[in-house]
């Protein structure tokens, strides 16, 4: 059993055997691990216990030190029974960390890279079990195209050194993009990520500053994600926002909402009307309406019409909403409300901007109008959280605003909060 409370986990352990508690000896040396760098310290004296820690035990310990990896290459230095553990935790997570193609030092940091992805793929094609340790792949900063020719061609280099390493993980769950320009690849990683993105464990997927010609060749991509059930994305930038068309019936389709996203979709700076208007699509391989989690931030000015086009679509299986206030107020921000999603157990508003001129009450009271009907015998709603900007000369002279709010808190079911904090 393990309590990890801060930094300290205390471990009594039994042994797999026998219902007796490890000798003293063995308890002075594992019953509180004060800092993660003494696990190298308990590691070398379990060695020598007269009774040899379980292997159920050692896992769980190093379940918990995942983001130390200097802890975790001690530890596969230490014992048999340490090293596969270990090794999951060294190798759970990839980075691919491009140079950027102005810095001053390209040539020499991206030789750095290009040897450190080389000793990696040997790695890998000597051992490859280590290949299925590895469950996140993150890259980062494929974005800039190269200014002269000397560099391009280091870059076509990276590229394809990075191509290598994707090639040999089959087995991600989690997939991160930051910073990548579709049309700045060449074939040869272009190919790689679509590999990436076809791996058959593939779980979640999140996009961040990514620039990418067409939103089908997008929705192409994300296709491939049998088994998508997180999707965030921040930032996307897209030349063509058409919707795919339907695939042809030669083309190896996928089957209309046989992709079930579940848990949590995150849009944030998104077209979110481009990636409505495609879910509702009779052919959309894409089911929405289980969903669980929604996030949905600004695009570029609020989206009053494609925000309540999204909570339309999903339905009454939403629990859990956040969402981003208006910078004003507007003639149709009565169509953004909860009567598309009655089931909401949490809310989170943020961002809500109030000022002299400004308040956000109305916009606020508009969200639940449709679930104050006297005739529902049922207000779900357990947490409502509201993250309010203030920008007032005089907050103390502001006393029409705050008046509102409490008009708000009035409207609304007193038995459904038990405490109210602003």
């Amino acid at each position: 059993m393990i309590n990890h409370n801060q930094s300290i986990i205390h471990v009594v352990c039994f042994l797999p055997t026998t219902d007796q508690i490890l000798p003293a000896a063995a308890g002075a040396a594992i019953s509180c691990i004060k800092s993660r760098r003494q696990v190298f310290y308990l590691a070398s004296s379990a060695i020598m216990l007269e009774y040899p820690l379980p292997n159920e035990l050692i896992e769980c310990i190093l379940d918990n030190l995942y983001s130390d990896r200097d802890t975790l290459l001690n530890c596969a230095l230490v014992g048999r029974a340490w090293v596969t553990t270990s090794q999951k935790g060294i190798f759970q997570r990839i980075v691919l960390d491009a140079p950027n193609s102005h810095h001053e030092d390209y040539v020499q940091l991206t030789h750095d890279f290009l040897a450190a992805n080389e000793r990696l793929v040997d790695l890998f094609d000597d051992k490859p079990h280590l290949t299925k340790f590895v469950k996140t792949l993150e890259l980062r900063q494929y974005e800039k195209p190269s200014r002269t020719r000397d560099a391009r061609e280091l870059q076509q280099a990276l590229q394809i050194s990075t191509a290598n390493v994707i090639r040999r993980l089959s087995d991600i769950t989690n997939l991160s993009i930051f910073r990548l320009t579709w049309s700045n690849l060449n074939d040869t990683l272009k190919d790689a990520l679509v590999q990436a993105f076809s791996a058959p464990l593939l779980t979640r997927v999140s996009l961040s500053l990514v620039a990418i010609p067409t939103f089908a060749e997008l929705a192409s991509l994300l296709t491939r994600v049998k088994l998508l059930k997180v999707l965030k994305i921040t930032f996307l930038a897209c030349h063509n926002w058409d919707i795919p068309p339907p695939a042809a019936p030669a083309e190896n389709c996928v089957p209309p909402r046989s992709i079930h996203l579940n848990e949590l979709v995150h849009f944030h700076l998104v077209n979110i009307r481009a990636f409505t208007a495609w879910f509702m699509q009779d052919y959309c391989p894409f089911e929405l309406s289980n969903l669980q989690t929604l996030e949905l931030h600004r695009s570029a000015t609020f989206d009053y019409q494609g925000t309540a086009f999204m909570l339309e679509y999903i339905g009454a299986n939403l629990k859990e909403l956040e969402l981003q206030g208006p910078y004003r107020n507007h003639p149709d921000f009565n169509v953004v409300h909860f009567g598309y999603t009655p089931n909401l157990e949490s809310v989170r508003l943020i961002s809500v901007q109030q000022t002299d001129s400004l308040s956000p009450v109305p916009f606020i009271q508009s969200l639940f109008e449709p679930l104050l009907n006297p005739s529902r015998n049922k207000f779900s709603l357990k947490r409502l959280t509201i993250d309010l900007n203030i920008d007032h000369v005089d907050p103390m002279d502001a006393h029409h605003q705050w008046d509102m709010w409490m008009l708000l808190i009035n409207c609304l079911p007193n038995q459904s909060f038990r405490y109210w904090r602003m």
